[in-house]
């Protein structure tokens, strides 16, 4: 018998400070056990009420997002506490910052060591985010009625190759001015406001004090409200959207047939209203994770719920997440601790190194270059495929999810990503000064 029915049973100090008035003032519900308890829990905590109360079961399952968009978050979460300690000891000035960099290694407590952390979770954020976009894709998951979610999620990415840019001249050294020099360079391509909105970003024609300002501004408040405001507006739609689960949860997936039968069989009247006829394991059609979709009501015409395929995200999700986060900070701190983020000789404009690669995760653009006019490589082809990416749920028509049932579709993505990343290498890896050809295990010409 619990002991807070029993008035004879001793009172342990985990009871008594359960039924304090401090505690209650925190922790707005008691620990029930109930299915209503776990859901009055989730409601009433700050931290479990950004879950859905109950998921999919295969949701459990690693291979079913890879942790992925979790990862992102949790190396956002790493930026964003080690950059405000890096921000103590930073001032956004060409006379000042470089010498910063420099006392963070001898003069400030783990300073070096969170500048390490803070340069590789950056980079590990960029991949990773990549790499959440791409699992969307090749499950389907940006299909109705996620369609949005996936343009929110295209601007998270687009606002994290920002971070990571911006943040790529505060070292003020040798590898971060170049950097930025022939990253800022592919704007100016741009028909008719490419000097423009060069000149914007630089404060100027040349990258000075008004361009570090303005970078170190757009890096610490500009990007940072951006992001917090698509991350609010991505996760509310993944709650009223429903979360979608990849195709190894789904060998019995009822898609094409759910779909044939919801246009064309009969329907069944119930008040004034019309329901379509659904089979019973068509729970893709929403899933039954909608924000207010928890305890066992009346659900809307279609929607269908399994209740025994799903579990409480409290505490099974939130357990893996757990473990999860702890991994990922291992590893970058463990990176931090391996491998010291570069710090190069203080930046002069008039002395280029060679070569002056863009930031490896625009070395890309910069190899593309090479091969065609600027207009094509520097404008229309980055442009492009933010536009094809923005207009890629709207343009597929197809309702399938599986593989089978998209080889086309996947294999033009897979064609397009694989171009991406031999160009990639190539530019990071492959090239040396005056951009020829150099194989990396003769002579590396790369820096992070």
């Amino acid at each position: 018998m619990p002991e807070t029915l029993d008035p004879s049973a001793p009172r342990s100090w985990r009871a008594r400070l359960q039924d304090s008035a401090v505690y209650r003032s925190i922790v707005r519900t008691p620990p029930l056990d109930s299915p209503r308890g776990r859901a009055q829990r989730a409601f009433g905590n700050v931290f479990l009420h950004l879950y859905p109360v109950r998921v999919p079961r295969a949701l459990l399952r690693f291979r079913s997002t890879y942790r992925l968009g979790f990862i992102s978050a949790v190396l956002y979460a790493i930026l964003f506490i080690t950059g405000v300690y890096l921000m103590f000891f930073y001032t956004p000035a060409v006379s000042m910052a470089y010498g910063d960099m420099q006392q963070l290694r001898s003069q400030v407590g783990f300073g070096q060591l969170i500048r390490n952390v803070h340069r590789w979770g950056a980079h590990l954020m960029v991949l990773a985010v990549v790499f959440h976009l791409v699992r969307v894709f090749v499950h389907g998951a940006y299909k109705a009625p996620r369609q949005f979610n996936w343009v929110i999620g295209v601007g998270l990415l687009l606002v994290t190759l920002a971070y990571s840019f911006t943040g790529y001249l505060l070292p003020w050294d040798q590898l971060a001015y170049w950097a930025v020099t022939v990253g800022s360079d592919l704007v100016q391509y741009a028909p008719g406001v490419g000097g423009w909105l060069r000149n914007f970003l630089l404060g100027g024609s040349t990258i000075g004090q008004s361009a570090l300002l303005r970078f170190y501004v757009i890096h610490v408040a500009v990007l940072t409200m951006a992001f917090f405001l698509l991350m609010a507006v991505h996760l509310w739609r993944v709650r009223k959207d429903g979360l979608a689960v990849g195709d190894a949860d789904h060998a019995h997936d009822v898609t094409e047939r759910a779909l044939d039968v919801a246009r064309r069989a009969a329907t069944t009247t119930v008040g004034v209203g019309v329901a379509p006829i659904v089979p019973a394991d068509a729970h893709w059609l929403n899933d039954g994770r909608r924000v207010l979709g928890v305890v066992d009501t009346e659900e809307g015409p279609g929607h269908v719920r399994n209740p025994d395929d799903e579990v409480f995200a409290w505490p099974h999700l939130l357990i893996r997440h757990q473990v999860v986060a702890l991994v990922v900070c291992a590893v970058v701190l463990g990176m931090g601790i391996l491998w010291e983020a570069p710090l190069r000789e203080l930046a002069n404009p008039n002395l280029t190194p060679e070569p002056a690669k863009a930031p490896w995760y625009f070395v890309g653009l910069q190899e593309l270059l090479a091969h065609f006019d600027p207009l094509v490589a520097g404008v229309l082809a980055p442009a492009m495929l933010v536009l094809g990416l923005v207009v890629l749920p709207y343009a597929d028509r197809n309702p399938s999810r599986r593989a089978e049932h998209r080889r086309v579709g996947l294999t033009l993505f897979w064609i397009l990503f694989g171009a991406l990343a031999v160009l990639t290498v190539i530019g990071a890896l492959f090239r040396g000064p005056g951009w020829a050809f150099v194989l990396p295990w003769e002579h590396l010409y790369f820096e992070p």
